[in-house]
């Protein structure tokens, strides 16, 4: 389905799959690799724990996240080793789409939502910088909103309020673009335009 553009005024970006490259298989397999845990149990560790959605929420601090993580894969070593492998999945960001945001900042207000949390945002902050050296991220937006600052994740609904009413935006004047298929459902049902980014860079062939 076409997505329509003409009557846009802001546009809601998620990050993972749509700004910097996203391949959380490679996460999978770092805890494999941590653990001695077969590929398959991994994801059905990552897809039953209730912890990761609290994380993303910021209804738990990293300590915390650290801790079940350990408990789940029966892993004692360092920190460091932990962190990496659950930034595994953060790939690089294509300077292309640094270039289009700022095109598209003159005619749009631009916002981020995205699923997050504090470990990954460090990490893709010293991403951004390493393509962006001369200007922040959150330079780019207008505003950025995470779900553990919000205490909402998508796709539940207030993820989405909370831009909507911060800023007074019209939702059928505003288009959302993200790489999972829930997110989008949920968005279009608040009224708001979306787009199903299924590789990376499609969102740009939009514009």
């Amino acid at each position: 389905m076409q997505t329509e553009i003409s009557n846009l005024s802001y546009i809601i970006f998620d990050l993972g799959g749509v700004i910097i490259d996203l391949d959380v298989e490679a996460t999978y397999q770092a805890f494999a690799q941590l653990s001695g845990m077969p590929l398959d149990r991994v994801k059905e560790f990552a897809a039953s724990e209730e912890f990761f959605k609290q994380y993303e929420r910021g209804e738990i601090d990293d300590p915390t996240f650290r801790a079940h993580l350990r408990e789940g894969l029966r892993f004692t070593g360092g920190e460091a080793l932990l962190d990496e492998a659950w930034n595994a999945m953060l790939g690089p960001i294509a300077a292309e789409r640094f270039k289009k945001l700022e095109e598209l900042a003159n005619s749009y207000s631009l916002f981020v939502m995205s699923n997050t949390n504090e470990i990954h945002v460090r990490r893709f902050l010293q991403i951004a910088r390493h393509t962006s050296p001369h200007k922040d991220f959150y330079d780019y937006f207008k505003q950025v909103y995470l779900s553990q600052e919000v205490g909402a994740r998508k796709p539940e609904p207030k993820a989405w309020q909370v831009i909507l009413d911060d800023h007074g935006l019209i939702p059928s004047k505003g288009l959302f673009i993200d790489d999972n298929l829930s997110n989008i459902n949920a968005a279009a049902a608040l009224g708001l335009n979306t787009y199903h980014n299924q590789s990376v860079n499609d969102w740009m062939k939009l514009f």
